[in-house]
């Protein structure tokens, strides 16, 4: 379920967005004096925030699972660090959607454009992962007289090694989604990537949203 919040995302934020486009209130903040730069940013800021609250809806379920299978047995620190991904990671979603939601004035473009996206990013992040969880070698089942038996381990054709595999684990890390997949799963092992991608997301896509509403034509 986790990993699926980003359709979620993609929803509130085209909307919400496609309503300050729709009901003219985006102009009306800049005739009022407000600078491009901070309309932007409050944009983007509420953006993050209504991510977060969805992420809290989703989290009391989570919660609803503690009160019926216990406390989680890992540690405190570990715990915590998981947290931080999830919530870096919802906010690299975050900017990436008001990059695009901001770009896009017709909301049912931008919400259809937008779940696109998302939706893309979770197939991508399931490719990557599930390459990367072919096994080595494959065992064929043999019938023989005695039954069903294992034959011989074979090299599996479909197993990724070396540089692609080192991409692929790059990739996983560093999506947004493939670090949902990863923690939905309980095999998030490099945590620190983690949170330097989606810093490194958040902030490009922050800049880069800026910069091109700096000069976008809003009339």
């Amino acid at each position: 379920v986790f990993p699926f919040l980003a359709i979620l995302h993609a929803v509130f934020i085209s909307l919400f967005l496609g309503v300050e486009y729709q009901d003219g209130t985006l102009r009306n903040k800049l005739i009022a004096g407000h600078s491009r730069g901070k309309v932007y940013l409050s944009f983007l800021l509420t953006a993050i925030a209504g991510c977060f609250a969805i992420l809290l809806a989703w989290g009391l379920s989570v919660g609803f699972g503690i009160l019926k299978f216990g406390w989680f047995t890992a540690p405190a620190g570990s715990l915590l660090l998981s947290l931080a991904v999830i919530l870096l990671l919802t906010a690299a979603e975050a900017a990436l959607l008001t990059l695009l939601c901001m770009l896009l004035t017709n909301r049912a473009i931008a919400a259809v454009t937008a779940i696109l996206l998302m939706f893309g990013l979770i197939i991508l992040g399931s490719a990557f992962y599930n390459a990367l969880c072919e096994p080595e070698t494959l065992s064929a089942a043999i019938m023989t007289g005695d039954g069903f038996q294992v034959g011989p381990p074979e090299p599996n054709p479909r197993y990724i090694s070396g540089t692609t595999r080192l991409v692929f684990q790059f990739a996983v890390d560093a999506l947004p989604t493939g670090q949902a997949i990863l923690l939905a799963n309980g095999e998030l092992m490099r945590p620190g990537l983690s949170l330097l991608a989606s810093a490194g997301i958040l902030l490009l896509a922050g800049a880069a949203g800026l910069a091109i509403f700096q000069r976008k034509d809003l009339k």
